[in-house]
């Protein structure tokens, strides 16, 4: 499946992207982009948006962003393994005087490694500022990028020349790029970076261009020589082979001078001479840095890939501190408690006051109920007692309890229930709850038998013993008394 990647050159006066796809048959260059920045009204995140939506840059791309030149410094750092360990860790506390940016806003990378004296190790450190890169990081958010990536110019277009001009990563050689505000020298060997410096260029306002490209190269011999005599101790040789990156104007003008000034073979980077690309694709050297990036992402890396933009995160993700977070976690808990406490106490200042206030509503209503007790003891009891005493009163009054006839229920089923002949008189008749008790007398025992056996068969009348009639005192009455339930009685 093709994979496609994105470089963006991001200069202090331009901005340049490349977009190349990997296939099986290799890479080619998709697209390319050119522009200026010099005007006040140029916005970058207005530029990046255009990459897309006006020139058809693919938004699934891996991106991957340099920064001007100017925004990297270098120093060579010689160390031990510890030291490099911390450094590739992102401390950079070590490098408190290597760099013109103050120590706690340093974002560094290691570049190269190389063995030293007393074995020792010699690294190759760039630093950037974290303010910077923040700044940056901003504007690329505007403009709807999210790089994968921040690396540095140098690194890139090492990449592109070493692609397109293979014999780069061989021996000694030298990357020298040129444009209107930078003069950058970079010595590799092998393909490994030696030394590299960045120094701004000036030029007046109209300055022709033979007369730019004399001084140009004659800052470029001084610093060549200085450079070689720092690393050897020799002057360049004469193969030494210088790998120039600048506009076709400045190479036309440039590359005869430096010939003069210098014996040494001046190759011009074609940044199209081995990556396929379309016929109407027209770039200049200049191309290479953007180029560069996007390669690095589809080519492999032959060490660890320089990124600012994993050191900046590192640095700036928050860090855990355990025992500050202990204490804060220490401070809230201790304010719930607090705060929990307060709250019981409050919540039970509530149920008091409430059950003040339903004791008070209680004392009320039970005196307006039953004004006559005058001991006032728990009123919900003495309720309760008044109330089951009332209403024991109302079922033996009413027969309102469930289940029982009512008194006059029962007189009346007596009254009807009278022996067909005979006088029967009864004289009291005591109805209590579930027990009747009748006193009469009857002129025989004939007539009290024939009455009582209506009573047994009277639904809801049962006998609870069996009557006993007798005559009393000399009369020639007979007296009896009947004792009747109106709960059937239980049989064993």
């Amino acid at each position: 499946m093709p994979k496609r990647s994105i470089g963006i050159d991001i200069g202090r006066s331009h901005v340049r992207a490349a977009q190349i796809v990997r296939t099986a048959e290799g890479v080619r260059l998709e697209k390319a982009f050119t522009t200026q920045t010099r005007r006040s009204t140029d916005s970058l995140p207005e530029i990046l948006r255009s990459l897309r939506e006006e020139h058809g840059f693919d938004p699934r791309a891996e991106v991957v962003v340099s920064l001007s030149h100017q925004a990297f410094c270098f120093a060579d750092v010689q160390t031990d393994a510890a030291g490099m360990g911390r450094l590739r860790a992102g401390d950079a506390t070590g490098l408190r005087d290597c760099f013109p940016i103050p120590s706690d806003d340093v974002v560094a990378q290691v570049c190269s490694v190389s063995p030293a004296p007393d074995g020792r190790i010699a690294l190759l450190v760039a630093a950037a500022s974290q303010e910077l890169l923040g700044e940056q990081l901003r504007l690329l958010s505007e403009g709807g990028v999210r790089p994968a990536r921040i690396d540095m110019p140098i690194t890139a277009a090492g990449t592109a020349v070493a692609f397109n001009h293979p014999e780069a990563g061989k021996g000694l050689a030298v990357l020298l790029y040129v444009d209107e505000s930078v003069l950058s020298i970079t010595v590799t060997q092998d393909g490994t970076i030696l030394l590299a410096r960045n120094m701004p260029t000036f030029s007046a306002e109209g300055q022709e261009p033979d007369s730019l490209a004399a001084q140009t190269a004659e800052v470029v011999a001084q610093e060549i020589e200085i450079t070689w005599k720092r690393l050897f101790g020799t002057d360049p040789d004469a193969d030494l082979r210088i790998f120039l990156i600048a506009s076709g104007r400045m190479i036309e003008s440039l590359v005869p001078v430096l010939g003069e000034k210098m014996a040494c073979r001046i190759v011009p980077v074609d940044p199209l001479a081995t990556i396929a690309h379309d016929e109407a694709v027209e770039v200049d050297a200049q191309l290479c840095v953007a180029e560069g990036l996007a390669l690095r992402t589809l080519l492999p890396e032959p060490a660890p890939p320089v990124d600012f933009l994993a050191a900046y995160r590192a640095l700036t993700r928050p860090r855990v501190r355990t025992r500050k977070e202990l204490a804060v976690c220490a401070a809230l808990a201790g304010a719930v408690a607090v705060v929990w406490v307060i709250g019981l106490f409050l919540q039970r200042s509530a149920l008091e006051s409430q059950y003040a206030h339903l004791k008070q509503q209680e004392e009320t209503i039970f005196r307006k109920a039953v004004p006559e007790e005058p001991v006032l003891v728990n009123p919900a009891a003495q309720l309760r007692q008044k109330l089951d005493t009332l209403r024991k009163d109302c079922e033996i009054f009413t027969g309102l309890g469930p289940g029982r006839p009512a008194p006059l229920e029962i007189l009346d089923t007596l009254s009807r229930q009278r022996p067909g002949r005979g006088d029967l008189r009864l004289n009291d008749v005591l109805i209590n709850a579930d027990s009747i008790r009748i006193m009469g007398s009857c002129d025989s025992f004939e007539t009290f038998s024939e009455w009582q056996r209506l009573l047994e068969n009277t639904p809801g009348l049962h006998l609870t013993e069996t009557p006993q009639p007798k005559k009393e005192g000399g009369s020639d009455r007979v007296q009896f008394v009947v004792s009747l339930s109106t709960i059937p009685r239980k049989t064993s």
